[in-house]
């Protein structure tokens, strides 16, 4: 089940434990809980092991909320975030902050940036708030540049462009080129 990770996640943050503390008490490596509790990865979690782990983080005490948990991840994932690292990128180089800069600002690293510049890195809401306030504007503005029909248009098309061109695979690309460069060469004729 896809909320299995969820929900122990928010077991162990409602515990105060890191993914460390909570695969060593679990029995499991720390990558596989990142795998499960992330939904990525070829971790698999069979639901005689998940009851073992709720157990283990005296969690059968939350089993009403866990359906709740769900669904509040599920909504919080419908979201469109594809084209967050744009709207990043546009702020940034409006407010004429090299990257590098932005970076020591922020507390994380250059290529870190890039990536969720780039789309190649989700980028979650602490980070995006901290990136907002660290270029001088407030949290709440994002929404108008990301989901707003008309200030969402003020991000240039070329840093989303640049993330789906990330999202696809070269040949994707390649079909891609050949079908403009076509389109071009009809319209020069």
């Amino acid at each position: 089940m896809d909320s299995y990770g969820v929900i122990i996640q928010h077991l162990r943050h409602m515990s105060g434990l890191s993914v460390q503390k909570t695969a060593l008490k679990i029995q499991r490596s720390k990558g596989w809980l990142s795998e499960i509790e992330n939904n990525k990865g070829n971790s698999k979690l069979s639901e005689k092991e998940f009851n073992r782990i709720i157990r283990i983080l005296d969690g059968d005490k939350y089993r009403p909320l866990f359906k709740t948990w769900a669904a509040t991840e599920k909504n919080k994932n419908q979201t469109n975030k594809i084209f967050d690292g744009a709207v990043l990128k546009y702020i940034r180089i409006k407010k004429e902050i090299k990257i590098q800069d932005a970076a020591k600002l922020i507390g994380i690293s250059v290529s870190y940036l890039s990536k969720i510049e780039s789309g190649l890195k989700p980028v979650d809401l602490a980070l995006r708030n901290k990136v907002m306030k660290g270029y001088g504007y407030s949290p709440s503005s994002f929404k108008n540049l990301s989901t707003d029909p008309i200030r969402s248009k003020t991000v240039p098309l070329k840093y989303k462009l640049e993330i789906l061109l990330n999202q696809i695979g070269e040949k994707d690309i390649e079909s891609i080129f050949d079908f403009i460069q076509n389109l071009s060469s009809r319209s020069q004729i």
